[in-house]
């Protein structure tokens, strides 16, 4: 478990399916991440399953996070390059708490947690164009734009721009 100021960051547990099924049945919150609309609780606690079977043993790399021992959202630092200790980073917030900056808390955390394990980790994240609120939390956790690549997310019926960021 991690702590910040106002948030506990915790692994994934299928205690949480009525929060995060809060999250995941909301297709503002999920639009601009490849994260399936939940549809029935059981299609959440099948998702949280698949989490937990994809969370790294030793080293914890996704987490709930809990505000007042409610879910909130989610955060991950997953390592993508184990040589050269690249971790992708992600995080999705439900729409009730956009804007308190939680987002930021959260992945200002998890970055700290995986530097502590990880000195010279390297931090890639994506935001898609239209997703100016994910860009800010980005910019403001220290990580720098690299690219855009032109259509480089597709989700349904839309195509846009995807911008790279990192702290390298």
């Amino acid at each position: 478990m991690l702590k910040t100021k106002r948030l506990e960051l915790v692994g994934f547990d299928v205690k949480y399916a009525n929060d995060l099924f809060e999250l995941w049945s909301d297709f503002e919150v999920i639009k601009f991440t490849f994260t399936p609309l939940m549809t029935t609780i059981d299609e959440c606690i099948n998702y949280i399953e698949h989490q937990i079977s994809r969370t790294n043993k030793d080293f914890i790399d996704r987490f709930v996070i809990l505000l007042n021992n409610k879910a909130i959202g989610m955060v991950g630092c997953i390592c993508m390059d184990k040589e050269n200790y690249v971790f992708g980073l992600y995080y999705q917030i439900s729409r009730v708490y956009w804007g308190c900056g939680y987002a930021s808390e959260a992945a200002s955390a998890i970055l700290q947690y995986v530097l502590d394990a990880y000195p010279n980790a390297i931090f890639r994240a994506e935001a898609v164009s239209e997703n100016s609120a994910s860009a800010a939390v980005l910019k403001k956790i220290g990580l720098k734009q690299t690219h855009i690549e032109k259509n480089g997310f597709m989700r349904n019926d839309f195509e846009l721009d995807l911008i790279h960021y990192t702290n390298a």
